[in-house]
């Protein structure tokens, strides 16, 4: 199967380093290196009345550390967010999802729900996500947009054990200096 890449958007570069993610969140692995797979999830918050937006968080994830998380979500977990997927898919029926790499516009395709096609500028909150190869952003696998409303449905998904290792992860590589962790409480962080 060929892979369809594109440099990496400014979209997904680090709003901490104005540049692209350079070492994993969990192990610090180099992801630029050619070759290197990887994710990025952003968190972002619209300010109503405004065309201000500000990243709750974000992080970059070596494929590596992100199956070994995903090996820390329990069966019923797994299962619940497999039938939510499958359930959307059966809903899509014929009309597949594609990409046309010839006329491909990144900010048209995050501009609205994956899920539901609501646009994120009409959202408090809204989440994007994409996999990477080195300098590279892979559309073998669509990026993702992903809403609020959506994001709370697939965390009632979750159970009780799943959601405490997310809280984990949040606390140890995104957690906020202590005195503005209020304003971050309570974010839902999404593996899929």
């Amino acid at each position: 199967m060929s892979e369809f890449l594109i440099d990496i958007p400014e979209r997904f570069y680090s709003d901490g380093e104005g540049a692209p993610f350079e070492k994993c969140v969990v192990c610090g692995k180099d992801l630029l290196r050619e070759g290197t797979h990887y994710v990025i999830e952003k968190a972002i918050k619209n300010y109503k009345g405004t065309d201000i937006t500000s990243t709750v968080y974000e992080y970059a994830m070596c494929m590596d550390c992100y199956v070994e998380m995903q090996k820390n979500m329990s069966e019923e977990s797994l299962k619940n967010l497999q039938k939510f997927y499958e359930s959307f898919v059966q809903k899509q029926g014929s009309n597949i999802i594609t990409i046309d790499i010839d006329t491909f516009n990144l900010d048209q395709w995050l501009s609205k729900c994956f899920f539901t096609s609501q646009p994120v500028n009409e959202m408090e909150e809204y989440q994007i996500m994409a996999q990477f190869k080195g300098n590279h952003l892979m559309l073998n696998t669509p990026p993702m947009a992903i809403g609020q409303t959506v994001a709370e449905e697939m965390s009632e998904l979750l159970s009780a054990k799943t959601k405490g290792e997310m809280d984990r992860f949040r606390e140890q590589f995104l957690g906020p200096p202590p005195e503005i962790k209020e304003l971050f409480f309570g974010k839902k962080l999404l593996l899929i």
